[in-house]
C-alpha cells in the first residue's frame, strides 16, 4: 500500500468510485486536510484514479498526495504535524533520561533514526549512550549523536582551547562505540542553572571552532537549537546558515510555519514533541525529518 496525505481541506470517503462528483449517494463521511493513511490505487475512470484504505473506502486521488516513503517503512506515529514534506522521516533522540524497553515498538511504528546522547562539555559521557547506541543498531535505525555544547573558557582559559577541547572529547567518544551514519549535533541551549557567558561574537567564534575541529576528524555537524535562543545568542550577521539545522518547536502542529532563526532559510529536522508515545515506551522527543541526505 501508498502512503497517502489528504491536500483538499474536506475529502468525500466513499463506498466505491463515482464518475460523477454530483453523485453523492455513496459518501459515508469525510477526512480533513493533513490526515495520513495507507491505500492502494484500484481504478482509473474519467475522474482519475481512486484509492481504496484497509477498510475497503475509497477516495479519489486528486484530493491526495502520495508520499515517498520507501516500501517496507509504513509511519504509525501517532499526532502527526499537517503538511509533512515529501518525502519525509520520523525520528527520536534520547539520553540516559530515557528507558526504552520497546525498540520492536519504534522500529514497527516506522521511526528511522534515533540521535543519542554522547556527552556534554568536557568530563561528562552519557552513560547510556553505547547501550543505546548498541540497540538502535541491533534494530536497523539509522545513528546519530549530539553533544550538548558548554561554550565557555572553562578549558584552557581562552575561547579556542576551550572548543576544541570539547570536540576532542566527542571525538574520542565516539571513537570508541558504535559508529553513526549521521552528522554530530551541537546541542546549543541553556539549562535552568547554566547559560553561556560569551557574548555573541565570541559564541559563534567557539562554535566555528568546534565545528572545524570535527569537520577535521572527518564529521559533518548539524546545530540543534530553538529560534529564540540562537537569535538572541548569535550575531545578526553569523555564517553558521551553511550548516544544518535541527529546530525545536514543541507548540506548533504545521511543517509549514516553523519560524527560523536569522541565517537560516530552511530546517533539516524539526523536534516537534517532546512527549510523544510510541509503543509501550514513556514520553519521547519526536522529530520530523526533510533533509534527504538524513534519511
Amino acid at each position: 500500500m501508498a502512503q497517502l496525505k489528504v491536500i483538499v481541506n474536506k475529502l468525500n470517503k466513499r463506498t466505491g468510485p463515482i464518475t460523477d462528483f454530483n453523485d453523492k449517494s455513496n459518501i459515508v463521511g469525510t477526512i480533513l486536510k493533513g490526515k495520513l493513511f495507507e491505500g492502494s490505487k484500484q481504478i482509473s475512470n474519467i475522474l482519475g484514479d481512486w484509492y481504496e484504505d484497509s477498510d475497503g473506502y475509497y477516495y479519489w486521488a486528486g484530493g491526495l498526495l502520495v508520499l515517498d516513503i520507501p516500501l517496507g517503512i509504513t509511519i504509525k506515529v501517532p499526532d502527526l504535524p499537517i503538511n509533512l514534506p515529501n518525502p519525509y522521516r520520523v525520528g527520536i533522540d534520547i539520553s540516559h533520561h530515557n528507558i526504552i524497553p520497546d525498540w520492536q515498538g519504534i522500529k514497527n511504528c516506522g521511526v528511522t533514526s534515533v540521535y543519542i546522547k554522547l556527552s556534554e562539555g568536557v568530563g561528562t559521557p552519557d552513560k547510556m549512550a553505547s547501550q543505546n547506541a548498541l540497540k538502535a543498531k541491533q534494530f536497523g535505525l539509522n545513528i546519530g549523536y549530539y553533544h550538548f555544547c558548554r561554550p565557555d573558557t572553562r578549558n584552557g582559559g581562552i575561547i579556542i582551547s576551550d572548543a576544541i577541547a570539547e570536540a576532542e572529547e566527542a571525538i574520542r567518544l565516539m571513537s570508541g562505540i558504535t559508529n553513526s551514519n549521521l552528522p554530530l549535533v551541537l546541542d546549543l541551549e541553556n539549562q535552568k542553572s547554566w547559560d553561556t557567558p560569551l557574548n555573541a561574537n565570541d559564541y559563534e567564534k567557539w562554535i566555528n571552532h568546534f565545528i572545524t575541529r570535527i569537520n577535521e576528524s572527518g564529521k559533518e555537524c548539524m546545530i540543534y537549537s530553538r529560534k529564540e535562543y540562537l537569535d538572541r545568542k548569535l550575531p545578526a550577521t553569523h555564517d553558521l546558515g551553511k550548516y544544518k539545522l535541527w529546530i525545536s518547536r514543541y507548540t506548533l502542529k504545521d511543517c509549514n510555519k516553523v519560524e527560523l532563526p536569522v541565517g537560516w532559510n530552511d530546517w533539516a529536522m524539526w523536534q516537534y514533541r517532546e512527549d510523544g508515545i510510541i509503543g509501550t515506551n514513556g514520553k519521547l522527543d519526536i522529530n520530523i525529518i526533510k533533509d534527504k541526505s538524513l534519511f
